[in-house]
């Protein structure tokens, strides 16, 4: 058991240190955990993800209550618990706030890479789920059900969460969903897009469920989300003016 801590607890503070180099969090955005002997391993609250180590790394028990360690368990530990249960096949989860895909959500638009490679090893869709406030029961409802068909998902106004059969793979779906955001964002503004073919889109999820990658669904069963999420940003507009005309109307 204990060589299994060490190296969980060494690739925890190895994320951190990622996360922080690559400006995915400020203050003391994030939280990473991974499952061990029946509990968790996990991040303390309220301490930058760059000055983590090995020493202040906790112990909890799958109610997110404390049983080592120094520090307390951070405020959305219950989101990752709501990870685990949905998803059985994890063993690690990683959230922070990368900027473009953090940006993104806040849009309410679900992200399609639009990259072969990202599609295998992310999937044809990242879900965002709407805003709620932090520490609201609703918020695990809508990351369980956004888990049951995707690796990774964007919060809208919560950044990126991603799960994992380890803290490195969850890790780098994260930093992947980021990358086809950046990639997007920079897309949008040469006025363009693209988007796969249907056919070659089959052939890579096909190659991703080969490979035994993802949640056990058919491709594009990303579940639908309430309100303007899931919608694209025209749509959105298109709300908005129409409200909009509604006032005024009524004016």
């Amino acid at each position: 058991m204990g060589d299994r801590r060490t190296y969980l607890v060494e690739k925890i503070v190895w994320v951190c240190q990622r996360l922080d180099r690559k400006g995915f969090g400020a203050n003391h955005d994030g939280n990473v955990s991974a499952m061990l002997d029946g509990g968790l391993l996990a991040t303390p609250t309220a301490v930058s993800k760059g000055v983590i180590t090995p020493e202040m790394i906790i112990t909890l028990d799958m109610e997110g209550k404390k049983t080592a360690g120094i520090g307390k368990p951070f405020s959305e530990i219950q989101l990752h618990l709501a990870a685990y249960r949905a998803r059985p096949d994890a063993a690690a989860v990683v959230h922070a706030h990368p900027p473009f895909a953090t940006a993104w959500g806040l849009s309410g638009e679900a992200l399609r890479p639009s990259i072969p490679e990202a599609v295998v090893s992310i999937g044809e869709v990242v879900p965002v789920v709407p805003f709620a406030m932090p520490g609201a029961k609703e918020n695990e409802d809508l990351v369980a059900g956004a888990l049951r068909a995707a690796d990774a998902l964007m919060m809208q106004g919560n950044g990126v969460l991603a799960v994992g059969a380890d803290v490195e793979q969850a890790y780098l779906r994260l930093e992947l969903v980021e990358h086809v955001a950046q990639i997007q964002f920079y897309l949008a503004r040469t006025g363009r897009s693209f988007a796969l073919p249907r056919g070659d889109l089959e052939r890579l999820l096909e190659k991703r469920a080969a490979l035994g990658l993802g949640p056990k669904v058919q491709a594009g069963s990303a579940p639908p989300a309430a309100g303007v999420a899931g919608r694209s940003v025209d749509e959105i507009r298109d709300i908005i003016a129409e409200e909009i005309r509604k006032v005024l109307r009524g004016s």
